[in-house]
């Protein structure tokens, strides 16, 4: 079922003298302000009272509303909010205004035992919300102080001794009977090792190659040799130079022939004494000149190799029996003899703790920034 809700809106002096229906609401048309009316009471109750302090998201004040931005206002056209916290936060003028809060940079701060003055400032954050804390200036050096040492008592325990009778563990001889391993023979197949020798045994051949070797060609080369002479030379020979002597004989020729013939024969050779002599030889310096060598492009051939697969025959590998006859394994007797076993006394010293001594301590002035964690807002006050 629909139901209308209905304001009653007025002035705010119209407001102030109204007692209204219990529960009815009326909106003061001057300070954007709702009342809630008893049927008694003149004025109501406001729901945001004058000097509530709220924070905001916008630049501005809405209606209603001051900025706490410690500006000076007039006394008579806020007169409700001057009611209520007067000149705690700035006297303005002195006569016609008053100030509104500062919370620019600022956070508020409740009142209480270590701050009881409304209004007090106690400085502002720097850029970036950076708020420094009190300064100390100075250096503050606080006494050295040395405790008292402390000594414990020693103690000691007492030692003791217990005796063992003297133990003799018996001999103990064991027998092992023969045990014979038997001889095992194992057979191993035919294997052939080649290329690829388990599919395909066969030879191996590799393949020839052919290199090529390029036309080389050895410079010509020419040597000079220095002039170089022969002595000359002169030997004898015999006797001397060879004598002929000769005979001529007149031969008759036939008769009737006009002319003779005349014939010299050579009766005796005498050599008489005499030289050969051998001119000396000279060759003038001359050169010998080696032609250049040229061996023209040709190529060597490596010839394929082949390697023949290699079969081992089916045969067989024999490991004979190993028999160990029968033995005996002995462990002599072994005692120990009367003795005894001493445990000490156990002397604890006592513990000393030295007195400990702190030196006096001297912190020089220093000053301490935090960043404080924040978003900035617009603070305002209801008028």
């Amino acid at each position: 079922m629909a139901t209308q809700l209905q304001f009653r809106r007025g002035t705010s002096a119209q407001n102030n003298s109204y007692t209204g229906l219990v529960g009815e609401i009326t909106l003061d048309t001057d300070t954007n302000n709702i009342r809630i009316h008893d049927g008694s009471t003149a004025g109501g109750a406001e729901i945001i009272p004058a000097g509530t302090i709220l924070a905001y998201g916008a630049a501005s004040a809405p209606t209603g509303y001051l900025l706490c931005d410690n500006s000076a206002v007039s006394r008579t056209t806020y007169a409700r909010l001057f009611a209520v916290i007067g000149t705690g936060y700035g006297v303005g003028d002195g006569s016609t205004t008053f100030n509104v809060p500062d919370l620019r940079d600022k956070v508020p701060l409740g009142k209480g035992t270590n701050n009881t003055a409304l209004g007090a400032t106690n400085g502002s954050a720097a850029a970036s919300a950076v708020l420094n804390s009190a300064t100390k200036t100075g250096v503050t050096t606080a006494s050295n102080n040395t405790g008292t040492g402390t000594t414990g008592t020693g103690t000691t325990g007492t030692g003791t001794s217990g005796n063992s009778q003297a133990t003799t563990v018996a001999a103990n001889t064991g027998n092992a009977t023969s045990t014979t391993a038997s001889s095992n023979t194992g057979n191993a197949g035919s294997t052939t090792v080649g290329y690829n020798a388990t599919n395909a045994p066969s030879v191996v051949t590799g393949s020839a190659t052919t290199g090529n070797s390029t036309s080389t060609t050895v410079a010509t080369n020419t040597g000079n040799s220095q002039s170089t002479t022969v002595a000359s030379n002169t030997g004898a020979d015999g006797a001397g130079d060879l004598t002929l002597t000769t005979y001529t004989v007149n031969q008759t020729l036939a008769a009737g022939t006009k002319d003779v013939t005349q014939v010299s024969l050579v009766t005796n050779v005498t050599q008489a004494n005499h030289t050969h002599t051998i001119p000396s030889l000279t060759v003038n310096n001359h050169s010998h000149t080696i032609p250049s060598l040229t061996v023209n492009n040709h190529t060597h051939s490596i010839p394929a190799l082949t390697i023949p697969s290699l079969t081992v025959n089916n045969h067989t590998h024999s490991i004979p029996s190993l028999t160990v006859n029968n033995h005996a394994h002995s462990i002599p007797s072994l005692t120990v003899n009367n003795h005894s076993h001493s445990v000490p006394g156990l002397s604890v010293p006592g513990l000393s703790v030295p007195a400990l001594s702190i030196p006096s301590l001297s912190v020089n002035g220093f000053s301490v920034a935090t960043t404080l964690p924040s978003e900035v807002v617009q603070y305002i006050i209801k008028t």
